[in-house]
């Protein structure tokens, strides 16, 4: 059974997942830099040169990351700078965490609205799982019921069992942050817990269980359970 998006029934009412104070800015950005640069120029090389160093620091903060850092796997390069947010604290570490409060994730270890059931593989051990996650994720479409277009990539296939992936938005190039963590428990079977949640936002327009519904239906074919 797909998992439930009743979080998301109120989607259609938020017109952006990213909060206003996140938003990069353009022009102004660029013109206030500017006039701040020439207001300094006639104190000497030294302050132009800090200047300079502050601008440096700023405009990654001012026009969000180039859409040359798109994924090679993306539908097509959509213009516009990206804002994929900072990568939270505790995530690619080889744990799966928590959700947060917002509804625009769901985890193994959560224990409110926000818990995914553990999915399970019926043989063939730790290795076998990794090497069914790993097929699956290659296997994923960008663009799949309009959700990262802007591709994916695997960041961490950890053979201990851990498994860290970034999954792209088309448009403003939104990371969002997928882990799984192999369990075995019982002979060659396990569970895998699982963790899918946006960095920025708080309602996520049904993103992740639409790319959650698409990689267990994968695996189910493979003889996995994964509701």
């Amino acid at each position: 059974e797909n998992l439930e998006l009743r979080r998301h029934t109120i989607a259609a009412m938020a017109t952006d997942r990213m909060p206003k104070e996140a938003k990069p800015c353009h022009g102004r950005c660029f013109r206030l830099i500017l006039l701040l640069s020439i207001a300094c120029s006639g104190n000497g090389h030294v302050q132009r040169s800090w200047v300079q160093r502050r601008m440096l620091a700023v405009l990654p903060l001012a026009i969000g990351s180039p859409s040359a850092m798109a994924f090679e796997n993306r539908i097509f390069l959509a213009k516009g700078p990206k804002t994929p947010g900072p990568q939270p604290a505790g995530v690619g570490k080889g744990q799966i965490q928590e959700c947060g409060v917002a509804p625009n994730c769901f985890s193994s270890t959560s224990s409110d609205e926000h818990y995914l059931k553990p999915w399970s593989y019926p043989s063939g051990g730790k290795a076998q799982a990794m090497a069914d996650l790993e097929k699956v994720i290659k296997l994923y479409p960008p663009g799949q019921q309009d959700v990262d277009g802007g591709g994916f990539q695997i960041q961490n296939l950890d053979e201990k069992g851990y498994v860290y992936v970034q999954f792209e938005s088309l448009k403003r190039g939104y990371i969002d942050d997928v882990e799984f963590l192999v369990k075995p428990t019982n002979g060659d079977s396990g569970e895998v817990l699982v963790r899918s949640a946006s960095r920025l936002g708080y309602l996520d327009l049904g993103v992740n269980a639409k790319r959650l519904n698409w990689l267990s239906q994968k695996l189910r074919d493979l003889g996995w359970t994964a509701p």
